[in-house]
């Protein structure tokens, strides 16, 4: 059974509290950790410092996350607590998702006091350990307004303060919805936004290209916009986009190898180039990735749709399915536009042209007076106002269907505000992932919290009838 002396020894030695502040959250507590906890959370952290005319609200002194970790612990969880909340010199605050190439965390850097995003990733061989460092001492030096910035890597310590086998990359921390969000709860954005977030995208691109480096995983999930929404009113030129997530980089001449030997996919389903899967990246694989992101931006799917996302199926569909045009789903778009992407999205990466080209053509199409965006949203057009289907642009797979997407626009805000309130940040939806609509309802209705509000509200209504 752990006590209130073990989480106080775990608190303060992970520098999450100090010992006044948890001291004076046990006397409030009267020995119940609950109620302790309480006490902490009530209390902004001892690393905020209110700021004059910061308007803002002062954060809780304990984050979702973090009392997540630490109910777990107490009920008895067996994995180690320290790694979950601190990592070197870095508090873990949220955890903003997990894949194949490791965790990402929002965190608080203790020196210099700074927000920052936090990707931890695992090299176990002396070639890739000396690989990793290569690279990332060169995306160091990478800066580019589109560009999140690389703050700093190093090696994860243990408790004793030994060298693991993980790194951590500290990166800038972007605020915001990403763009996956963005069109998923708002639809298909305006062309003009399109073209301006493409050309910054671009230029960032470029830069990393001129570096001798490839993103390969280029997405909407990745790219986030920046400044007032994509709307009636707004001028594109008020509006940014930056790219994010740099876990998956790599160099042109460097492939992805397993420990057994064998080659891995490294990316994105939806968006990765046919050379991509065979592992061939190169500089044209981010442009044909950004060519979907785009796509999606301007239609509200990306380029191809397989049904479950079989892996096989995608690679069929970019390597062999014909290129769709972006008109075909969306027409409130100049047929030029539709156009570029294909050129972006073209079988051949030589046919794809480069980021620094690309970013010229793209500079055509913005209108010269920074016109605001005109009131006209941009909408998927209707099967019954769709022409005839032409096989050579029919994406592989069909689209999703109409009552799917109609049940994410019309109740997905509210299973968010559910998922914030009755889920812990470990089990919500993950930015920028697309959970199926029955999925996420599922998720809720596991929680005894969740049923015992619809038993409440399912005897109300009975009791409303009868009455």
């Amino acid at each position: 059974m752990r006590t209130l002396s073990d989480l106080a020894n775990v608190l303060i030695g992970c520098r999450i509290v100090s010992r006044t502040r948890w001291e004076r959250a046990a006397r409030a507590g009267g020995g119940d950790p609950g109620a302790t906890l309480d006490a902490l959370t009530a209390h902004p952290p001892d690393w905020y410092t209110a700021t004059p005319g910061d308007t803002a609200e002062a954060p809780a002194g304990l984050s979702e996350y973090q009392r997540g970790v630490i109910d777990l612990w107490l009920e008895g969880d067996q994995t180690p607590i320290e790694r979950q909340l601190t990592v070197n010199q870095f508090l873990l605050l949220e955890k903003l998702g997990e894949g194949g190439q490791g965790e990402v965390y929002r965190g608080r850097q203790l020196n210099p006091p700074r927000f920052v995003a936090i990707k931890t990733l695992t090299r176990d061989t002396e070639t890739s350990r000396a690989r990793f460092e290569q690279e990332a001492r060169t995306m160091m030096k990478i800066q580019h307004p589109s560009v999140a910035r690389f703050y700093l890597y190093e090696r994860v310590r243990d408790e004793d303060n030994k060298p693991t086998n993980e790194y951590l990359i500290a990166m800038e921390l972007v605020d915001g919805n990403d763009l996956h969000r963005m069109v998923r709860w708002s639809g298909p954005i305006p062309w003009q936004f399109a073209v301006k977030w493409g050309i910054d995208l671009l230029g960032g691109l470029a830069v990393i290209h001129q570096n001798g480096f490839i993103h390969r995983d280029v997405k909407p999930a990745n790219v986030i916009p920046l400044g007032p929404p994509p709307e009636a009113g707004t001028r594109p030129n008020e509006t940014a986009a930056k790219l994010l997530d740099f876990g998956a980089v790599g160099t042109v001449e460097s492939a992805a190898v397993s420990r057994s030997g064998r080659r891995v996919f490294v990316g994105t389903r939806e968006y990765a180039p046919p050379e991509q899967w065979a592992e061939r990246v190169v500089p044209a694989s981010d442009l044909y990735a950004l060519g979907g992101t785009l796509f999606y931006a301007l239609t509200g799917r990306p380029p191809y749709e397989v049904e479950g996302r079989d892996a096989v199926a995608f690679m069929k569909a970019h390597s062999h399915a014909p290129i769709p045009l972006a008109t075909d789903f969306n027409s409130n778009m100049p047929q030029k536009l539709s156009w570029l992407l294909q050129r972006m999205l073209a079988k051949r990466a030589d046919d794809r042209g480069t980021a620094v080209e690309l970013i010229e053509e793209f500079r055509e199409l913005l209108p010269t007076d920074d016109a605001p965006a005109k009131s006209v949203k941009p909408v998927r057009k209707s099967k019954s106002a769709q022409p005839a289907p032409i096989p050579a642009r029919r994406p592989l797979a069909p689209p999703e269907t109409e009552t799917q997407g109609a049940l994410d626009r019309v109740f997905g805000p509210v299973l968010t505000i559910f998922e914030r309130v009755f889920l812990p940040a470990r089990l919500r939806p993950v930015p920028g992932t697309a959970h199926p609509f029955g999925e996420r309802v599922a998720s809720l209705l596991r929680q005894p919290s969740v049923l015992l509000v619809f038993v409440l509200l399912a005897a109300l209504f009975v009791f409303w009838i009868v009455w």
